[in-house]
């Protein structure tokens, strides 16, 4: 069952006026990136890639960033899966991915785990590209959460991270700061794609704590080359 199709007279007015609200904005919005950038956001390098599967990462205060990134480029880019947490403040979010023609998995580490992995498992065997928050859905923000680099190894799928920079936003009173950037702003778009081959070093002790955090600490240096060190602002 879809999450819009549960949704009162009411709340589907107001998502109405949200979307409506989304798509204008992100018609606004000046995306810029380099050549790398390029390959990632027309699609090239999922065909590359033989249309394979990949996991898509971004910081959770980036969820708005994001969503828009996805309403302008939804005819260049591959079929899009996004997790989303089952938690009830989430419905919003997941119905206007719905309404945006994204496929959508609830559940997270946290709640509904079984449903979250079974659902990404049908992602990657369509080859779906498949995106979550990297921290969330609570956090700590800017801290990498162990499952992508279980999800990496176990399937053989490139991680890519992404980073979205707003010249102008608004940073809402939220755990992780959430963006909404404003009308006309300029957003700079980089990414990078770290390979399962990557974390081979660790597959001996892919279960230990010690592996785990090795792998992890991968993923944090390479997002950290593009967005610079977070912590320090």
């Amino acid at each position: 069952m879809s999450t819009l199709s549960t949704f009162s007279l009411p709340k589907r007015i107001l998502l109405s006026f949200l979307w409506l609200f989304m798509c204008a904005l992100a018609k606004t919005l000046r995306i810029k990136h380099d050549d790398k950038g390029r390959l990632f956001l027309t699609g090239e390098i999922h065909n590359q890639s033989n249309g394979s599967a990949s996991f898509f990462l971004f910081w959770h205060n980036q969820l708005l960033l994001i969503f828009l990134l996805l309403i302008v480029h939804k005819k260049k880019f591959p079929p899009f899966t996004v997790l989303v947490s089952s938690n009830k403040s989430a419905d919003i979010f997941a119905a206007l991915l719905e309404i945006a023609g994204y496929s959508v998995v609830r559940g997270s580490a946290n709640n509904k785990s079984l449903q979250a992995l079974k659902g990404i498992h049908k992602a990657i065997k369509k080859h779906h590209v498949i995106a979550y928050a990297a921290d969330g859905p609570t956090g700590p923000i800017y801290q990498f959460k162990p499952g992508a680099v279980f999800l990496s190894h176990k399937y053989k799928v490139p991680i890519d991270l992404v980073y979205m920079k707003p010249a102008r936003f608004i940073a809402f009173k939220t755990w992780d700061r959430l963006k909404l950037p404003l009308p006309f702003t300029q957003v700079q778009f980089d990414w990078c794609r770290v390979m399962p081959d990557e974390f081979e070093a660790n597959t001996s002790v892919s279960q230990a704590k010690e592996g785990l955090n090795q792998s992890v600490s991968i993923l944090e240096s390479r997002m950290q080359s593009i967005t610079g060190d977070l912590r320090a602002n």
